[in-house]
C-alpha cells in the first residue's frame, strides 16, 4: 500500500477533528508525528465487519462507504462520506470490533489514528476527556436525527435531504468546487434512506416532473430552494 507523509493541508484538516483538536496544540503535534496518509484504491475495503477496531481514521479526500450485511447477504448502506473528516472514532476508543464494512467507493487518501498512541496521550492530559466526551457524542446526535427522519419524513423529503447534505458535504472538499456532484448509485441511495428500489424510483420521477432534479441516469439538483423548502417541511 502506497503512503506519504502527513503535508501541513493534512494536518489542517486533522487539527479540525474534535478528539484531535480536544488535545491541545503540544499532544496533537506529538500523536501526528509519526502519522502517515494512506492511498486506498476504489473497490477495496478499508476494513471489514468484527475486524477489531485498533484505529480510528480521517479521510482526507475520496468517497467511503460503511455497509452492513445481513446474515442473509443483503446489504444496508448505513453511512456515505463525502468530504474530509475522522470516523470510527467511538467504536476504536471502546476496542470493540468494527460493527460495519468500509468500502472504498473512490481512491481516497486515508490518514490512520493508532488507538493505543491516542490512549496514551490522553492519558496525560484528563483534564479534556469532557471535550472528547462531547466530540464522540456529535456522531449518536447524527443517528438520532437520522431516526427521526426515518420514522417521520415521506419519500420525496428523504430524498431531498439527502441530495441537498450529500451535495454541501462533497462541497466543503476543495477539490470539488465547481465540479459536478458525483453521487452514490441510485440503489446505493434508496439503501441509506431506507426505501424499496421501487419507491424509489417513482419518488425521483415525481421530482422530476416537479422540476426539482434533473431527468437521467446521473442525479442533479436543477431548483434548490425548493428541494430546500421540500427537506424542510418534514
Amino acid at each position: 500500500m502506497r503512503s506519504r507523509p502527513l503535508s501541513d493541508d493534512d494536518r489542517a484538516i486533522l487539527a479540525e477533528v474534535p478528539l484531535l483538536a480536544a488535545l491541545g496544540e503540544d499532544r496533537f503535534g506529538r500523536l501526528v508525528r509519526g502519522c502517515r496518509v494512506e492511498f486506498h484504491e476504489r473497490g477495496t475495503h478499508l476494513f471489514r465487519a468484527e475486524d477489531i477496531a485498533d484505529h480510528f481514521y480521517v479521510m482526507l479526500s475520496g468517497q467511503l462507504r460503511l455497509v452492513r450485511t445481513s446474515a442473509q447477504g443483503v446489504e444496508t448502506v448505513m453511512h456515505f462520506l463525502a468530504s474530509p473528516g475522522a470516523f470510527a472514532e467511538a467504536v476504536s476508543l471502546a476496542g470493540r470490533p468494527y460493527p460495519v464494512n468500509c468500502e472504498v467507493v473512490h481512491d481516497s487518501e486515508i490518514a490512520t489514528i493508532p488507538r493505543e498512541s491516542y490512549l496514551e496521550v490522553l492519558r496525560t492530559a484528563p483534564e479534556v476527556a469532557g471535550d472528547v466526551l462531547s466530540g464522540l457524542l456529535e456522531w449518536e446526535r447524527f443517528l438520532m436525527r437520522e431516526i427521526y427522519r426515518l420514522r417521520h419524513a415521506n419519500p420525496l423529503q428523504r430524498i431531498a435531504f439527502f441530495l441537498l447534505d450529500f451535495e454541501d458535504r462533497q462541497r466543503e472538499n476543495a477539490e470539488n468546487d465547481g465540479q459536478d456532484i458525483d453521487y452514490p448509485e441510485k440503489r446505493q441511495i434508496a439503501s441509506r434512506i431506507g426505501m424499496t428500489a421501487e419507491t424509489f424510483s417513482r419518488s425521483l420521477r415525481k421530482l422530476e416532473n416537479m422540476n426539482f432534479i434533473g431527468k437521467g441516469r446521473n442525479l442533479e439538483i436543477l431548483d434548490r430552494p425548493a428541494l430546500e423548502k421540500l427537506a424542510r417541511s418534514g
